[in-house]
């Protein structure tokens, strides 16, 4: 984790051009998306484990359309299996907004930060590419008069 942030900081102040100062930012993002992604645990589809974040996995049925419950039968709290919704334990109870934690909130909040960041230095890194091209297009390239030392004529200067 150290490095990363290290390397960051190294590039940033280090930077002699447009591409190593929008590279090390474009890095900070990504590397800020990937502690968001770990933070959140990122759920089965990167290795979280199952439903109980445990590491558990549950295999999918092999009809998912056969099921054995009884609609009329009241669900006990503490029952947990026995729960029609995936995921939702009937003996605890659940908090507004889908019973987020503090992390999941946080985790959010650093993948968004990085992909601002990630865009925002994409997009500075093409602006100074635009820039550049405008300047080297450029005639004069700025000096509309010729800067001439003593002894030297303004067609032979370089």
């Amino acid at each position: 984790m150290s490095f990363q942030l290290v390397g960051f900081l190294l590039t940033y102040l280090l930077h002699t051009t447009h591409a190593a100062k929008n590279g090390s930012k474009a890095g900070l993002g990504i590397t800020l998306i990937q502690y968001g992604f770990t933070l959140k645990g990122a759920g089965g589809a990167f290795g979280g484990g199952g439903p109980a974040g445990d590491g558990s996995f549950i295999p999918p049925p092999n009809d998912p359309n056969s099921h054995d419950f009884d609609p009329n039968a009241p669900v006990q709290p503490g029952d947990g299996g026995a729960s029609i919704v995936p995921g939702f334990d009937a003996g605890v109870p659940q908090s507004g907004l889908g019973a987020m934690q503090t992390s999941d909130w946080f985790a959010y909040g650093l993948m968004i930060v990085g992909w601002f960041v990630l865009i925002k230095a994409g997009s500075e890194y093409f602006k100074a590419r635009r820039h550049e091209q405008v300047v080297l297009a450029s005639p004069g390239r700025g000096l509309t008069t010729p800067v001439v030392a003593e002894g030297e004529v303004a067609e032979t200067v370089v």
